[in-house]
């Protein structure tokens, strides 16, 4: 489990410490996420109100270091913000990403860092057509990674882990009525495909905009599904983890019908 509140992206209260520059507050958030079950952290500190974003997490990341056991998960998109993350920190961290949105842009601009100070890459299944929404195009994005990643930068297999993207179920958007099951059919064949590498998912997103209540249930089931289909990591808010058998059958089926698309009327 990937904790995901210590992220200005992804909690309205660390938003608000990174703001008030508050970074002892961001460490209790962090504390309590470990506290609650999750064995590394994923720290984002991006905002649109600071501009200073390397040396907050400069400073984040050296607090964090000296009073959390968990692994970091670095998160940004500057390369920058990564090598200074990268050089406070004593453990083995994650780099949250890599893609080919760009090319080879994003590639060529972080993957030295990791090399350098030894840490794994997360890549998500983006290239310069957009992110990969069926099965196939994301082992096609996942294959070419693969190969540049380890070929050319000597990343070992092991130290790669795939994102094959979480897309929200619950907009009703035709577009994405299918997307769980992609994602985790896609899951499956990239492990299978690709020897060795790891796999991590970012949950809540599956189930953005509805009531709290049914958003767990559908957290629940869809995270069952993907771990079955070989998902090593997942990014959520340990504390809302359901186990499966804890949810009544009734509800599993109403899930299960939405993520696999098995009726017309299923949201």
């Amino acid at each position: 489990i990937v904790g995901e509140r210590v992220n200005t992206l992804g909690s309205r209260k660390v938003k608000r410490l990174v703001i008030a520059d508050d970074l002892d507050g961001v460490l209790n958030v962090a504390v309590s996420q470990i506290e609650e079950g999750a064995h590394l952290l994923d720290v984002s500190v991006a905002l649109t109100e600071r501009a200073d974003e390397a040396d907050v997490m400069r400073q984040l990341v050296k607090k964090l270091a000296l009073t959390v056991e968990g692994p970091l998960v670095i998160d940004t998109t500057e390369a920058d913000v990564v090598q200074d993350a990268l050089e406070q920190y004593p453990g083995r961290a994650i780099i949250n990403s890599i893609n080919m949105e760009n090319g080879r842009e994003r590639i060529e601009a972080v993957m030295p860092l990791a090399v350098a100070h030894g840490a794994a890459m997360i890549a998500l299944t983006i290239d310069e057509e957009g992110m990969a929404k069926t099965r196939e195009r994301k082992l096609d994005v996942a294959k070419v990674i693969h190969e540049i990643v380890t070929s050319e930068y000597g990343l070992a297999p092991e130290d790669l882990i795939f994102d094959a993207l979480t897309f929200p179920l619950t907009t009703g958007d035709p577009e994405f009525v299918n997307s769980a099951v992609e994602t985790i059919e896609g899951i499956r064949l990239i492990e299978e495909a690709l020897p060795g590498v790891k796999s991590v998912l970012g949950i809540s997103n599956v189930s953005f905009g509805i009531n709290p209540a049914a958003r767990k249930v559908i957290n629940a089931i869809f995270l069952y599904h993907c771990i079955r289909a070989g998902l090593d990591l997942a990014i959520v808010h340990p504390s809302h983890v359901v186990p499966f058998a804890e949810i009544p059958e009734d509800e599993r089926k109403i899930a299960e019908d939405l993520i696999f698309n098995r009726t017309p009327d299923a949201l």
